[in-house]
């Protein structure tokens, strides 16, 4: 009896020995899959995130690599952009000389224009002289030494020019005072035949004559007994008498 008694308490103890092997055992085993389960999200999460970097990543390098070929682009355009500006410098540059040369010599033909002009106007008809008398004011004192532009010494020299010639294209008529030898004033009638002479009588035809330019202006000298022929010609002129020829005094300088 007491034989069995131990056995099956030894029984009891080696099987009890067995299931708290066991027991720990599936303990680990279960420690083992959690921790496998654990390390298979995190290796699953790393993954994830790789292949989200790596595409994240695979985007930023085409952003760059275009932005660099940009880059190179606009780096280029711009030295060749240089290069031009560069020709087109050195091109306006000289261009600047070149007008800088003919400015200089314009300005000194201005000036021997702007001097003889000074002089001209001191002779020309005095009807002329009164329609350009603005242009004449605008003549600088000094030409060496004015704040007035070429272009604007070129217009006006021109418009003076111009003025003259359409004057000296004409004929013009008007009516003058007229100083006499004994200081008396008289009105005329004054037909000018461009800038070479003119005709000249009063409303009585007792005084009548001729006019040219001289060396200090205009002389008008008195023609006795041309009273009747240069009212007739200046009566052809307005129309009031049939066209017909009229013999007058002339001078040919």
């Amino acid at each position: 009896m007491k034989i069995k008694l131990l056995f099956r308490v030894a029984l009891g103890a080696c099987l009890s020995t067995l299931y708290l092997h066991a027991q720990i055992n599936l303990e680990s085993t279960r420690d083992v899959l959690d921790q496998w389960v654990q390390t298979k999200q995190i290796t699953s999460k790393e993954k994830s995130d790789w292949r989200l970097e790596k595409s994240i990543l695979s985007d930023t390098q085409k952003l760059l690599s275009s932005e660099l070929e940009r880059l190179k682009t606009a780096l280029e355009d711009l030295k060749n952009s240089s290069t031009a500006a560069d020709e087109d410098r050195i091109q306006l540059t000289a261009q600047k000389e070149m007008f800088a040369d003919a400015t200089a010599a314009i300005d000194g033909s201005i000036q021997q224009l702007e001097v003889q002009i000074k002089r001209v106007v001191k002779i020309l008809p005095t009807p002329l002289v009164e329609k350009i008398k603005p242009l004449i004011r605008r003549l600088p004192e000094d030409s060496a030494h004015t704040k007035l532009s070429l272009g604007e010494r070129v217009q006006n020299i021109v418009g003076i020019l111009s003025q003259a010639d359409k004057f000296n294209a004409t004929i013009t008529q008007t009516s003058e005072s007229r100083e006499l030898e004994d200081g008396k004033i008289i009105e005329v009638r004054t037909l000018y035949w461009g800038l070479a002479m003119a005709y000249y009588v009063d409303a009585s035809g007792a005084y009548a004559g001729i006019g040219y330019p001289g060396a200090d202006g205009w002389e008008w000298p008195q023609i006795e007994g041309a009273g009747p022929q240069i009212k007739q010609l200046l009566a052809v002129y307005e129309g009031s008498a049939d066209i017909q020829f009229v013999e007058v005094p002339a001078r040919i300088n």
